[in-house]
């Protein structure tokens, strides 16, 4: 049991009372008590809200007594802050759920505060007005205005550099209500636009009200002539997640500055600009020279290597120290052939694929171990497993065209070949060849225990002739207009259609690659779209865009995607692709 000297007042009588004077009385202490309990506070942005907590000694016979001599203490500083007499303030820079904590001798007590961040944004040259004529306005439900980006339950990391907002108008209207909601947000936004970017600021507010949370998005529309607000009408409501952590890391990806010459860029994740990062002007050749496309590149993270092909699919690589990514330097200037490639986690080799051939090389001066026996057919699209004991490919017997092309062809299979560091075994196949499919792309997540790879539709494969290229469609696997996300096991089993991800129609999918891994149960995919978004309403170019995975999902039967979003700080007008993504 714990004690407490509780002075109480039990006389105030006359001087004459023979109990006249105060007693001191030693109680029990039981517990103790704050009150109030649970309380709802809010900010907007700038004037701060505060309330007095009170402790309550509670003794052995049930009476409460107030006392100070507690310390205070809050569990989230970012909703706000108590001093030593127990007054809370909140934050003015975003809301927040916190539990306040009297403590006595190791005696507790708690109460739960809930800060809300509420705030208007009037866009433009619109008038204050406008905030009070929506208020009280009798909105009819409508089908428009209809919020198109971001899509229906996508999941976003905390730290995107702002996060687009896009809707299709109503007609007769000009001025719109975007607002966004969850048990500690109400913000508002009122513009005459049909299109509202949040600033990174305003994003930071909204991500860190709301983290691991729900946010539901209205969307509302009326005519404004500076006075009078009417025909208001209320669109359909929307709603994403905000996850509770940051999205790490930067991607690489590359993009075409003309017909003839692509260069990487990188995006740290939560960049305002995509930035150049290994260029013509770094291997040191015109702006015309056809080796100058560098479409295909991989990582070595364990030597802070970039692997670069040049002039295309078969191209000769380089070898590129990227340890100081402010300043990559050539290692080794194409000592090799090789179309796609990749890394063993040890940093000792690379795994290319030339001429539907699987070549084993040395990272440190990419000469030729070793050619992989893969089996019958030719081979492309390898990834090294994390843990190094394995890698996958795609296996294919019909070259697209008739013609041997790494990154063009028909029918492929999944297959998976141990390593024990020196030998690689015999192949094993994951998903079967299938004259109406093409399998390709496979890559591991980071964790080893997945492999997402692509899918061509079959609608897309139906022809007379199944020895002959599908009819006014291309089989190239980068660009083919049908592909789709798929995921499996290791093992290659739960076959799964990544529905959400993938989204409705013929976007492009392709070239799926996942972000480092977090300390949560949500992965990152990277992949290129042409889906629409809130810049480029009418979509058809191909951006790089990602989606959370949750991959416990897949063994119970469930599509483990979520909506995908589209990478903010990329070029909107360049065809987008190869997201590689970097831990750092």
């Amino acid at each position: 049991m714990r004690f407490l000297v509780l002075t109480l007042l039990v006389g105030c009588g006359s001087s004459s009372d023979s109990e006249s004077e105060d007693v001191g009385v030693t109680s029990e202490l039981t517990e103790l008590r704050v009150d109030p309990a649970d309380i709802q506070l809010s900010t907007d942005g700038e004037s701060a809200d505060e309330i007095q907590f009170t402790a309550y000694a509670v003794t052995e016979t049930g009476e409460e007594v107030p006392t100070d001599m507690v310390s205070w203490s809050v569990s989230n500083l970012s909703a706000g802050s108590i001093d030593n007499a127990g007054l809370f303030t909140t934050s003015t820079l975003n809301g927040g759920i916190t539990t306040v904590t009297a403590t006595h001798v190791g005696v507790e007590a708690s109460a739960t505060v809930t800060v809300v961040y509420a705030q208007d944004q009037v866009i433009g040259e619109l008038s204050g007005d406008i905030v009070a004529a929506f208020a009280s306005a009798s909105p009819t439900e409508s089908d428009a205005p209809a919020i198109y980006y971001p899509p229906e339950a996508v999941t976003v990391p905390r730290n995107l550099n702002g996060l687009a907002f896009g809707w299709t108008e109503a007609s007769s209207t000009n001025v719109s209500q975007l607002r966004l909601r969850s048990g500690i947000t109400d913000m508002r936004v009122f513009t005459e636009g049909s299109i509202w970017d949040t600033t990174a600021d305003i994003w930071a507010t909204i991500a860190a009200s709301n983290t691991e949370g729900l946010v539901e998005i209205s969307i509302s529309s009326g005519s404004w002539d500076g006075s009078n607000l009417t025909n208001v009408v209320k669109g359909p409501d929307t709603s994403l997640t905000v996850n509770r952590l940051d999205a790490r890391g930067s991607v690489l990806y590359w993009e075409p500055v003309s017909t003839i010459r692509g260069d990487i860029m990188r995006i740290p994740f939560g960049a305002l600009e995509a930035e150049p990062f290994w260029t013509a002007d770094n291997v040191g050749t015109s702006s015309t020279d056809p080796s100058n496309c560098m479409g295909c590149h991989s990582l070595s993270e364990a030597n802070d290597q970039l692997i670069v092909t040049h002039n295309g699919a078969g191209g000769q690589f380089t070898i590129v120290d990227i340890s100081d990514p402010d300043n990559p330097e050539i290692e080794r200037y194409k000592p090799g052939n090789a179309s796609f490639h990749t890394s063993s986690p040890d940093g000792r080799y690379l795994l290319g694929v030339y001429e539907g051939e699987a070549r084993l090389h040395s990272l440190s001066d990419g000469d030729l171990y070793q050619t992989v026996n893969t089996g019958p057919g030719l081979v492309s699209h390898p990834d090294w497993a994390p843990d190094g004991e394995s890698v996958v490919l795609v296996r294919y017997q019909h070259p697209g065209f008739g013609v041997v092309s790494d990154d063009n062809f028909r029918e492929g299979e999944i297959i998976q070949l141990s390593w024990d560091g020196s030998n690689f075994g015999d192949p094993e196949v994951l998903v079967a060849s299938d004259s109406e499919r093409n399998n390709y792309y496979p890559a591991y997540s980071p964790d080893g225990d997945y492999i997402v790879f692509n899918r061509n539709s079959p609608r897309t494969w139906s022809r007379p002739d199944p020895d002959a290229p599908p009819e006014s469609e291309s089989t190239s696997c980068l660009a083919h207009p049908a592909a789709e996300l798929w995921l499996m096991t290791r093992s290659g089993e739960h076959l799964t259609r990544l529905d959400a991800a993938n989204g409705e129609g013929d976007l492009q999918n392709s070239y799926p690659k996942w972000g480092p891994l977090p300390d949560d149960d949500v992965l990152w995919l990277a992949f290129s779209s042409t889906r629409s978004y809130a810049i480029d309403p009418n979509g058809g170019t191909p951006q790089v865009w990602v989606s959370a995975i949750d991959p416990a999902k897949i063994l119970d039967g469930e599509d483990p995607s979520a909506a995908a979003f589209w990478l903010p700080a990329q070029n909107p007008t360049t065809d987008n692709h190869a997201a590689i993504w970097w831990s750092k």
